[in-house]
């Protein structure tokens, strides 16, 4: 009887229960209607859950009066109760939760937390640039980070300066992709990207050691996420075209001005007739055109509470503005995670990509600036033009015969990695990577007469192979424990090792037939040139790391905050006595919004001070530099016999007490947050002092020894503030940044003998790096006008001039003009920079524009000031002095000569505001498109560099220099200009 009592009331419970629980179904939508995929749906305070389908619906079992949890990543957590069979949901974007964790080294932080200055951009920030190089889109969103684009060539990588300028040798910074230390991220597709994070000061730098002197990038690309399989698509296509033309003499115009300069220097005039030239060749519209971009990629997510998954793959394609230059690049990414057990995880981040360049000969662009517009490109029967007055080549020549020139590479980036959680608090992760990078290259020079001074005898076929290995291996422990709910304990440690190794292989042939490319091969042709052998070059080099790291994050009632770092890094590029190093930093934090005594205070939502100090150290230096090099093939002939001696010699000789560049920085910075952090504001003080810089110093006899002989600073102040607000349908962000920089040598041991850089080819330097200047000052003489009449001239320091030189300034006093007389005449490095970014989003439509702006630098005009004879003339020669048209600013024409010395005629002002980016979008309602089957569809126009606004007469003022050297930055001698682009773009969900 009681049995069957009890049984009945069993009955009756699940019988109840079964009546109480029902199948709940929902939509989860975004605040603008779009739907929402892979939404978390779970019952408060049980472990049942379900996800949204990609149309934003799910269906769960529960009880009425149940409480259901929404959350995804980037929105709002929500909360609904369950009072009928439909419940929907509606999530709110998040700012605070976006940008609340950052990427430090081996890890992540709360933003609350950090104690070292980071600068984030996220995946929204940078896409649908038509950029090849994710760099390239980060100028002007970044305070501290200064993105020179070097040259406007199809994927050409930028220059990228983090707090200025620390050393007369590398200044690139570490890239850090997934975990794995890369040169550049070229290799990336911007899209597969999901944020950026710049590392600047020693308390966020210090974890890389020996790599972080030059700042660091950590790159986080995408990754999958839990739910039902989501397909995208991204692509634009556009054109490319030159921003800016200069504006060159006509051949009229050139023919007067060579004949004036001719009868000048006593000579006869070259062209009887000038005006039968008419306006001639316009040899900028003959290398120039407007070129072509188009990229496309197709994205996959998904997975499960197993396994999740990233798959995508790209077609990205360039036609440059220079005729005949290009660039295209495949990639594929996998990006996987597998949970093995609770505890137990491994994952994947593996890229490749293959590439290829069309090259174009280096000068193009200043042999198309000097080149005579009175021959015509192509003659009627086949052949080229060339000069009678000048040796300046035929650019319609160069471009047909000199483009022949190829490079191919295949790159595979990655790494794959297991993590443990054991014994509740402790995490170790093991992780190997690679970077993998085969190239080859090819270039054939046919042979051809154009003239005496454009002609080559012999064909010649130059093939190189290269194969680049890294492996990365890291190895880290973590603790991470809340003690008494006050004391929260971060605790890393970890060992590294890392081994580089490239080996290139060249061949040359003469000789070679080139009717086609199926008989361009080196055993095709003659073993021996007219010029010299054919000796195949086989190269290699090969260096090493281990490093130990350790570092400390501790958090006292959530507001006192220390991190402690610490790295000791072991190099092969040192030598044995030198070749291990320590780096320490500390970083400390005050929550200040935190303390008691705010909480009754309105002004502020968000207070924080934070100071950081510490070493960082820089190996980005050649290999073996070291050891002693002889220099060979300095052969004679001499004896009784008269035969050839093979000659050699000392170079440079040991330094077996060679130590690393150390960088020690101190930063002070101050994050506010107003009106609900809609307002926020940071203020960061930098001081970065390098030390131990290494230079060439002469000991005699020719011969130079590698010393630790210099040290400079850099020092300035970062201001980053942001608003980001919503009226009524109008979603709205203004965020800006602005950074100061102060960079001085302030040591030069080798004698104090300054360093002479900036070379442009004529014998003249025009950077001189000095004790209380710049690194890679100009220097030279301060022009003080013309002088008018010779007169003048017999009472000055020039007795030499003639009316119309340059007059310069005798700043000693001893009545001659010489190299004791020139003087700094600026810098190019930017005194200050900055960014302005803005985006708007109403009913559907968005709107994104950035700016970015630098001022107190200089440019030296090297195409002006670089003649050999009878080049052609910009038209500003036309205002030239003439005894009937004296000029008090323009000398008169010369072939050469003191008029052509370095000095402030040829420096002109880099100042600039560029509009960088300017986007425009729309985004279908979520309505239109749910027959279809569709999530989403955006359209978009953009234009990547649509207007600058400058005073320099040049092409363009983002002037890298003419080797990118940190020595000859701002010399703008062959630099191909930035171009704008403009294109259109679609992006689908699926």
């Amino acid at each position: 009887m009681e049995r069957g009592l009890l049984s009945l009331m069993a009955l009756l419970l699940l019988t109840a229960t079964a009546w109480a629980q029902q199948r709940v179904n929902g939509k989860v939508t975004a605040i603008d209607g779009s739907v929402l995929p892979g939404v978390s749906v779970q019952i408060k305070n049980t472990t049942k859950g379900a996800n949204t389908d990609a149309n934003g619906q799910y269906s769960i079992e529960a009880n009425q009066g149940d409480v259901l949890v929404f959350s995804f990543i980037g929105m709002k957590p929500t909360e609904r109760t369950v009072n009928g069979p439909t419940v929907d949901a509606q999530l709110e974007e998040d700012v605070t939760t976006l940008t609340e964790v950052v990427a430090v080294g081996y890890g992540v932080q709360r933003k609350a937390d950090v104690t070292g200055s980071i600068s984030t951009v996220k995946a929204q920030d940078i896409a649908s640039r038509p950029v090849a190089n994710a760099t390239q889109a980060l100028q002007g969103k970044a305070a501290g980070v200064l993105i020179t684009t070097n040259q406007g060539l199809p994927g050409a990588a930028p220059n990228v300066r983090i707090r200025g300028v620390g050393t007369v040798g590398n200044s690139n910074p570490l890239y850090v992709v997934d975990g794995m230390f890369v040169d550049d991220i070229r290799f990336l597709n911007p899209s597969d990207i999901q944020t950026i994070d710049v590392l600047k000061d020693a308390s966020s730098l210090a974890i890389y050691g020996v790599r972080g002197a030059n700042g660091v990038v950590l790159v986080t690309t995408k990754s999958g996420k839990s739910g039902r399989t989501v397909f995208n698509y991204e692509g634009f296509g556009g054109v490319t075209q030159l921003s800016k033309k200069l504006d060159m003499t006509n051949a009229s115009e050139f023919a007067t001005l060579v004949n004036e300069v001719a009868v000048s220097e006593g000579g006869a005039i070259k062209f009887p007739n000038p005006s039968s030239f008419g306006a001639g060749t316009d040899w900028f519209d003959y290398i120039f055109r407007n070129g072509s971009v188009q990229s496309h990629q197709i994205t996959a997510s998904g997975g499960n509470e197993r396994v999740t998954f990233n798959v995508s793959g790209s077609y990205y394609d360039e036609k440059g503005i220079v005729d005949k230059s290009a660039y295209n690049r495949l990639t594929f990414r996998l990006n996987n995670t597998y949970k093995l057990t609770g505890n137990f995880r491994l994952g994947n981040n593996l890229a490749f990509s293959r590439a290829q360049s069309n090259n174009i000969p280096g000068g193009i662009v200043q042999t198309a600036y000097n080149a005579d517009p009175t021959i015509t490109p192509v003659n009627a029967n086949g052949t080229y033009g060339f000069s009678s007055v000048s040796t300046v080549a035929n650019p319609a020549a160069v471009l047909a015969y000199q483009t022949d020139d190829i490079a191919k590479s295949g790159q595979l980036v990655g790494n794959i990695y297991g993590e443990l959680d054991f014994l509740k608090s402790f995490t170790v992760r093991s992780s190997f990577g690679v970077d993998l990078g085969l190239n080859n290259s090819s270039v054939y020079l046919p042979q051809y007469l154009v003239s005496a001074s454009q002609r080559n005898d012999q064909s010649k076929l130059t093939r190189e192979y290269g194969l680049n290995t890294t492996w990365l291996w890291e190895n880290t422990l973590t603790f991470n424990r809340t003690f008494n709910k006050i004391h929260n304990v971060n605790v890393l440690v970890g060992a590294t090792a890392q081994n580089s190794r490239a080996d290139v292989l060249q061949g040359i042939r003469f000789n070679v037939p080139g009717y086609n490319n199926n008989v361009k091969f080196l055993s095709l042709g003659s073993t021996v040139g007219a010029q010299t052998t054919d000796n195949p070059d086989n190269r290699s080099y090969e260096f090493t790391y281990a490093s130990y790291l350790f570092r400390v994050n501790y958090n006292l009632l959530d507001r006192y905050l220390l991190t402690v770092s610490l790295r000791r890094d072991g190099s092969s590029r040192f030598p044995t006595e030198s070749r291990w190093a320590t780096f320490p930093a500390v970083g400390l934090g005050w929550r200040i919004i935190d303390e008691p005594f705010m909480m009754d205070q309105q002004l502020f939502s968000n207070l924080k001070l934070r100071v950081s100090y510490g070493k960082l150290g820089n190996t980005n230096i050649p290999n073996y530099l070291y050891y002693s090099r002889i220099s060979s093939g300095l052969n004679a002939i001499f004896g009784s016999g008269q035969t050839l001696q093979q000659g050699a010699t000392l170079q440079s000789t040991n330094t077996s007490n060679l130590l690393w560049e150390t960088v020690t920085q101190t930063d002070i910075g101050l994050e506010m947050g107003f009106l609900n952090n809609r307002l926020t504001a940071e203020i960061d003080y930098y001081n970065r002092n390098t030390s131990d810089m290494i230079l060439n110093v002469n000991i005699g006899n020719g011969r130079q020894v590698q010393s630790n002989a210099a040290s400079a600073y850099n020092r300035g102040f970062e201001f980053t503030t942001g608003w980001n607000d919503t009226a009524g349908d109008l979603k709205y962000s203004l965020n800006a940044n602005l950074t100061t920089v102060q960079n001085e040598v302030t040591n030069l041991g080798n004698g104090g003998i300054p360093i002479i850089g900036g070379s442009l080819g004529n014998g003249r330097t025009a950077t001189l790096t000095d004790v209380g200047r710049p690194i890679g000052a100009f220097f030279g003489y301060n022009r003080i006008g013309v002088f008018q009449t010779a007169d003048e001239v017999r009472g000055s320091a020039q007795p030499n001039a003639k009316p119309g030189d340059l007059r310069y300034e005798d700043i000693n006093g001893d009545g001659v003009i010489n190299g004791d007389d020139r003087v700094y005449l600026g810098t190019p490095i930017p005194k200050m920079f900055w960014g302005f970014n803005t985006n708007f989003a109403f009913k559907g439509f968005d709107l994104g524009v950035d700016l970015q702006g630098t001022h107190g630098n200089k440019i030296y005009n090297g195409r002006r000031a670089v003649r050999f004879g009878n080049e052609n003339y910009e038209r500003i020669a036309l205002e030239r002095w003439t005894a009937q048209n004296p000029s008090t600013t323009q000398p008169r024409l010369t072939n050469g000569g003191p008029n052509y010395d370095v000095s402030n005629y040829f420096i002109e002002s880099g100042s600039f505001v560029r509009i960088r980016n300017i986007q425009v979008g729309y985004t279908l309602p979520s309505s239109l498109l749910r027959s279809l089957g569709v999530r989403s569809i955006r359209a978009y126009v953009n234009a990547l560099n649509p207007v600058t606004f400058t005073n320099y007469s040049g092409f363009s003022p983002e002037v890298g220099g003419n080797d990118a050297s940190t020595l000859s930055r701002g010399v703008d001698l062959d630099v191909v200009p930035v171009y704008r682009t403009t294109t259109v773009g679609l992006q689908i969900g699926f």
